[in-house]
């Protein structure tokens, strides 16, 4: 049986490599109408990724992000223009062997709200903003936290404050799938899990607030 962290870094890795698909068929898209609705959505993840390495270095220095290298404390920037994870960083290294009941469940909401939304997104033709959304920003929400984790771990003097960054990485994220889901269920969607999804969705949300502030940054 695989150690926790050798599980859980294979997690992160399968759900990476599900994520490139989805922006691989994006860019494969010969639909200028689906293709420029999926830019949107993709824009707004770069804009958020794009702030947070703003205020990674406002907190750490310019500096620590130049050629996308770890800064003198040791701290791995993040690559914005694809996943968000820190390019050149084995996952093994970013996670600690511990796991966290707040990422399981995440991960697990995730993975079945992904794969759901993939599915009507690309094989059941539902083509529209919200199921990309939510396609595009489930899967980062247990990335998210396993980063906070990392710098929970990590304990030098920025790590509480870049944990609670990241947790709010996850909760943005988060809430961008909760919002999609429901104007989903608006729109006539009905699934049996849809209602267990939001709800789920809605509980994460409660549990990564009590969880920064927990870290009293």
């Amino acid at each position: 049986m695989p150690s926790p962290w050798l599980f859980r870094r294979d997690e992160l890795d399968a759900l990476e490599d599900q994520l490139d698909e989805v922006f691989d068929l994006h860019e494969q898209s010969r639909n200028q109408v689906q293709h420029s609705l999926e830019k949107g959505v993709i824009a707004e993840q770069t804009r958020t990724e794009d702030l947070y390495e703003q205020r990674l270095a406002d907190l750490l220095g310019p500096e620590s992000l130049a050629s996308g290298d770890e800064g003198e404390d040791g701290h791995a920037c993040e690559n914005c223009q694809g996943t968000g994870i820190p390019e050149g960083v084995p996952i093994r290294d970013l996670l600690g062997q511990r796991r966290d009941a707040i990422y399981v469940r995440a991960y697990a909401w995730s993975t079945k709200v992904f794969l759901w939304a993939r599915d009507c997104y690309w094989e059941q033709g539902m083509r529209n903003r919200d199921m990309f959304r939510v396609n595009v920003n489930a899967y980062l929400v247990p990335v998210k936290i396993a980063f906070a984790l990392t710098e929970e771990a990590r304990g030098d003097e920025h790590s509480s404050a870049i944990a609670s960054m990241e947790y709010e990485l996850a909760s943005t994220y988060l809430s961008r799938v909760r919002e999609s889901l429901g104007s989903l269920r608006a729109m006539g969607m009905s699934h049996p899990d849809l209602p267990w999804m939001m709800d789920e969705a809605d509980g994460l949300s409660v549990a990564l607030d009590e969880r920064r502030k927990k870290l009293k940054v």
